[in-house]
């Protein structure tokens, strides 16, 4: 067989031991023989040979480590298989825990294994401490009579520890993360030889546990983003598939999250009243899973409320604030715009919400208003006074209801892109059709951005009137 083809096994592969010096036992399965094979890549040689009994027991367990990836199991098979490798009659797997403060004794075996297991000593407490601290394995003949050994884990135990092996063990970094050992073994065991196969062992162990737990924080993380697309095809649902033809206006709307998912919310809602329809732009506190759940809350409410109350926005919106205040956490609150719009009388009414006034470009005059009038957030109090303002919409005039994500988006620098820039934005691009203003927008904040990331949820309605 060929080194080089061997170097590349050894690395794909898991079933083999590295021992000092570049050392490598590989399992007689990796190359369909009986036998197994010594290899050294760094200094290119290699040797078939049957092993010792012991050494043949330590590979085989080995295998069995690399050949699962169920934390539960692999921690069994450590710990019976420590106990077995050296006829012991107990053995324990302590793991670092709280910071590096305290050793856990995860899996015990042997007679005392119910009352002992999940008991914390402290990092620096008796030979597991000892092994801990300095990182070096120990073989104690006598345990009783050892200076570092503080007593059983049990103030009362039938147990009664005789001799022990205890040894570190290290991740792939080197680091320590926790303490092996057997206790009460055989007599014949009792030799340095076994020490160190023992940390052989103890060394491979520590590297199965810490594929098992990379691979299992792989899965969840695999999980959880199966879970966010879900999701995001979900909130994307809850946004308007298309947008409504009303007579004399043109319309466009999005809504750009900042994560997966996002908190902010736009809708077009048809109202049963003649000639009526409804726009709103909605700001949840906060980014992702949780702001976009109360979102959902949002969007139910408001549209259940409105067609309840088609000719009293007041009374919608205190409505939506009540099932907002009594179903939301106490830090958890709502910013809106509502817009009702009569659009054969070119009549708008709304209703703030705590959010930032809307916009409306008077394009016969050149200018942007700010619709400053507004009250208080939804869900912060039980109940809040909503004020209500109504005005014109003339022909050529354009409506902005948009989140802060606008006009805070930020470059590379940290500065925002601010409400003065975008009122003069406005006022360049008020000759546009609302879709291409959109487009425009969107590409506008995308170049602002410079390649940043994008801070807060970007989300708008444009509303123009044609005719």
């Amino acid at each position: 067989m060929e080194l080089d083809r061997l170097e590349r096994i050894i690395k794909r592969q898991n079933r083999q031991v590295r021992l000092q010096g570049g050392l490598y036992f590989l399992h007689p399965s990796l190359y369909e023989s009986k036998h197994y094979l010594l290899i050294s890549p760094k200094y290119k040689f290699m040797s078939f040979f049957d092993l010792h009994p012991t050494i043949q027991l330590l590979l085989d367990i080995v295998g069995k480590f690399n050949s699962t990836m169920d934390p539960s199991r692999l921690l069994h098979d450590i710990i019976e298989s420590t106990k077995g490798m050296v006829e012991a009659e107990a053995s324990s797997l302590f793991l670092l825990c709280d910071g590096g403060k305290n050793l856990e004794l995860t899996i015990p075996t042997g007679p005392a294994t119910a009352e002992v297991s999940g008991k914390k000593i402290a990092a620096d407490h008796g030979i597991s401490g000892w092994v801990v601290q300095q990182q070096q394995p120990v073989l104690i003949p006598d345990v009783q009579s050892d200076p570092r050994f503080q007593g059983e884990l049990l103030s009362n135990p039938q147990f009664q520890s005789r001799n022990m092996i205890c040894v570190p063990l290290s991740n792939n970094q080197g680091e320590t993360i926790g303490v092996l050992q057997a206790i009460n073994i055989k007599e014949d065991f009792l030799n340095d030889e076994m020490l160190g196969l023992f940390q052989t062992l103890a060394n491979q162990a520590a590297t199965a546990l810490e594929n098992v737990n990379v691979k299992q924080q792989q899965l969840a993380a695999e999980l959880v983003n199966k879970e966010l697309e879900v999701a995001t095809k979900i909130q994307a649902g809850f946004f308007p598939q298309q947008t409504p033809d009303l007579e004399g206006y043109e319309i466009a709307g999005c809504s750009i999250p900042a994560k997966d998912v996002g908190g902010d919310y736009y809708d077009f809602i048809p109202i049963a009243e003649p000639n009526q329809y409804g726009f709103v732009v909605a700001d949840v506190t906060g980014k992702g899973v949780p702001a976009s759940l109360l979102m959902a809350t949002m969007r139910a409410t408001l549209r259940a409320n409105i067609q309840n109350n088609p000719r009293d926005i007041v009374k919608a919106l205190a409505q939506v604030n009540g099932d907002i205040y009594r179903d939301s956490p106490i830090d958890k609150f709502i910013t809106s715009i509502y817009c009702n719009l009569d659009y054969k009388r070119h009549e708008l009414s709304y209703v703030n919400s705590g959010h930032n006034p809307p916009y409306i470009v008077r394009t016969a005059d050149k200018r942007v208003e700010e619709l400053d009038q507004g009250g208080l957030m939804l869900g912060i109090m039980e109940e809040i006074d909503l004020p209500k303002a109504t005005l014109s919409i003339n022909k050529g005039d354009i409506l902005m209801l948009f989140s802060d994500g606008v006009t805070e988006a930020t470059n590379r620098a940290g500065e925002l892109y601010s409400e003065e820039n975008f009122k003069e934005w406005l006022l360049n691009h008020s000759q546009l059709s609302a879709e291409k203003m959109k487009k425009a927008l969107l590409k506008t904040l995308q170049e602002y951005a410079e390649g940043s990331s994008q801070s807060d949820d970007i989300t708008f309605i444009i509303l123009k009137r044609s005719s």
